[in-house]
């Protein structure tokens, strides 16, 4: 009896085959990795320009408030003066041209006590955009809320 040697044309198809159904799923994994992490990148980066926005409003000094929003009632929300946070609006737009349908909405509170001064200034963010994954399944809208206080040090001495 001759040994064989080698393998046949048949068998080498096969074992393609059988090595090409095993690493369609791995495959599918990494292209959702890479999905899921642009994903939370995006969230990420809308998150730390959410927070930036409110940490830029902290800063502008309370009196500002007081001049540009004294005769508001307590309970009225209205949109926040860009010139509070020129610095993170300018980040902003540059990141809306990599994520075009970005939308952030900054919207301001205030809290007055019983003698009309304002005590408190609420800022709440709300930010908006699809995920350009180009995938028509599922729903591509994403929301980000963050809001936080501003309080008066005039009013809590």
């Amino acid at each position: 009896m001759q040994k064989r040697q080698g393998l046949s044309m048949l068998e080498i198809m096969i074992g393609v085959f059988i090595f090409a159904i095993a690493f369609i799923p791995l495959f599918r994994l990494v292209q959702y990795g890479s999905k899921s992490t642009v994903k939370i990148n995006n969230y990420s980066k809308v998150a730390r320009l959410a927070q930036r926005l409110i940490e830029e409003c902290k800063h502008v000094p309370f009196k500002i408030y007081l001049k540009d929003y004294q005769e508001m009632g307590a309970g009225e929300t209205f949109v926040v003066n860009q010139n509070y946070y020129p610095k993170t609006l300018e980040a902003i737009g540059e990141f809306s041209e990599e994520l075009k349908s970005l939308k952030v909405e900054a919207e301001l509170t205030v809290k007055k006590l019983p003698d009309n001064r304002i005590s408190e200034v609420w800022i709440n963010i709300n930010a908006t955009w699809k995920e350009g994954d180009g995938t028509t399944e599922g729903d591509n809208n994403r929301q980000l809320r963050l809001g936080n206080a501003i309080r008066n040090p005039d009013c809590y001495m």
